[in-house]
């Protein structure tokens, strides 16, 4: 919000010009993409997330490539479908030759993405705590994502033939998901338990609608504003 021309506003015509203002920077802010960081180590399954959140696999056109080896090297965005100014951005992993910690923030350009989903397909780890970390002291927002929880769900299953029940264990993986985040200080962000080859099952669904339909809180900022300057 450019304060300097919300003054000049106000004062060459007062409330309702400085209203005038606001409503049109809002209706501006329609047109604006919303960028959605996905970072994670090599092979937690990033790539799959995005190709699954545009109903994409592997083999089809524009897909992200998805690899048993690490296949994201370069920074990529990718629209959603459905609303082409919600773009998601694969990201290198932390820690690389390319990518280390110590340049990373910047090496990825931090400041260019609204929104961070931090995913792991096990525990999370010291990169991506420190990642929350670092999202936190910038006030960005940000939520947990434990991929390939159908993986894990298949091998119990063959493991315990006899005593394997799902929900026990989408249960186990998500308190020991929660506990883990709890020991490094994270006690409200959201966490999603999803896996990108049955979007039907666990959280997938909830989380596209979350990103969707109540994402961008940064378009209600001037809605606020407008709302401040008429009372």
């Amino acid at each position: 919000m450019d304060l300097s021309a919300l003054r000049n506003a106000y004062q060459s015509g007062g409330i309702e010009e400085c209203r005038r203002h606001l409503e049109k920077e809002r209706d501006e802010w329609k047109d604006f993409p919303l960028n959605v960081a996905v970072i994670g180590n090599s092979g937690v399954g990033k790539s799959s997330f995005i190709n699954a959140i545009r109903r994409l696999t592997a083999d089809d056109e524009g897909a992200a490539e998805v690899g048993v080896t690490q296949t994201t090297v370069d920074i990529r965005s990718y629209s959603h479908p459905n609303n082409q100014l919600l773009k998601f951005w694969d990201l290198p992993r932390v820690g690389t030759d390319r990518f280390p910690r110590q340049t990373y923030l910047r090496d990825i350009d931090v400041d260019r993405y609204d929104f961070f989903l931090l995913i792991t397909c096990t525990l999370f780890m010291e990169n991506d705590t420190w990642l929350g970390n670092e999202f936190r002291s910038r006030n960005k927002k940000y939520f947990f994502i434990r991929m390939k929880v159908g993986h894990g769900v298949s091998d119990n299953k063959r493991s315990h033939p006899r005593t394997h029940r799902e929900e026990d264990v989408v249960k186990a993986i998500r308190e020991s998901t929660e506990n883990s985040l709890k020991e490094n200080g994270y006690v409200d962000v959201p966490v999603y338990l999803m896996d990108s080859y049955e979007l039907q099952k666990f959280e997938f669904l909830q989380l596209e609608e979350r990103l969707i339909e109540d994402f961008p809180e940064l378009k209600k900022i001037c809605v606020r504003a407008v709302d401040a300057c008429s009372q």
